[in-house]
């Protein structure tokens, strides 16, 4: 296929995702870890393409498109029009660059992009951060769209109203935080590491229902040779159900762990 053309409709950043989304349905349905090792892109920055919040780097849509078994060419001239009408946004597929903290919204995929000359100061803004639970009138809210735990937030509109519900900087000024969605009544987690020692080590992050820590609906991602990483969806079994994420990473292949978990 090919990306839905200008004089079809006016071209948005979430539509080009839509096509890429559509594509990788149509070459199979390749898991976001199998894409990562064709493309050398991280899992994080594929799911932040293909959600549509920001708009991907050059490296980004080549390296998909092709992974995908496209041309990139037409995808490539596609993306540099929409250069033009969009404010640039910070490329988090560099090396020594973090994750993107928040989308639109604050949340999920893309939040701020913190660069190494920024850290200390990032880091510090992130150990003050506000507990921003959600509302009573949200929390007594039913659920608006429909999900399963299990899901990746990436791919549903659970990224529309996201936003960092709680965040926490813990050992080595990493930051762990559990991003919500009222719409959805479901969080997951994250953790963003700023040592510049991913490459050949891991980060591993968890969430779960406070009252089930290890019952069915724990999620837990294990990335390798990233800065950062998130799990899947967990819906809220019920508006009084706290949930809690924890993490970790490894150095040189010791852990490192990040301490109390973090619940809202």
């Amino acid at each position: 296929m090919s990306p839905e053309s200008s004089e079809q409709a006016a071209d948005s950043i979430a539509k080009l995702a839509a096509d890429l989304r559509r594509l990788k349905l149509d070459a199979g349905g390749p898991t976001l870890s199998k894409l990562q090792n064709e493309t050398g892109v991280s899992r994080s920055v594929i799911s932040e393409a293909l959600a549509g919040k920001q708009l991907p780097s050059e490296r980004t849509v080549a390296s998909l498109v092709q992974a995908l078994g496209q041309d990139p060419t037409p995808w490539l001239a596609r993306r540099e029009d929409l250069a033009r009408i969009e404010r640039p946004t910070p490329n988090t597929d560099e090396p020594g660059r973090a994750m993107g903290m928040s989308v639109r919204t604050g949340a999920l995929i893309g939040i701020a992009s913190f660069l190494g000359g920024a850290l200390a100061t990032a880091a510090a803004a992130f150990a003050v951060l506000p507990l921003l639970t959600p509302s009573p009138s949200a929390a007594e809210a039913s659920q608006q769209i429909v999900v399963e735990t299990g899901e990746d937030p990436a791919l549903t509109a659970c990224v529309d109203d996201a936003r960092v519900a709680t965040g926490d900087t813990r050992a080595d000024n990493s930051l762990l935080e559990i991003v919500w969605s009222d719409k959805c009544q479901a969080g997951w987690g994250r953790i963003t590491r700023y040592d510049g020692l991913y490459q050949g080590n891991t980060v591993t992050i968890a969430i779960y229902p406070q009252t089930a820590p290890d019952g069915p609906d724990r999620q837990e991602a294990t990335e390798h040779d990233v800065q950062g990483a998130y799990t899947t969806l967990v819906v809220r079994p019920s508006r009084d159900t706290l949930l809690c994420a924890e993490g970790s990473f490894t150095v040189d292949g010791k852990r490192i762990d990040l301490g109390d978990p973090l619940c809202i």
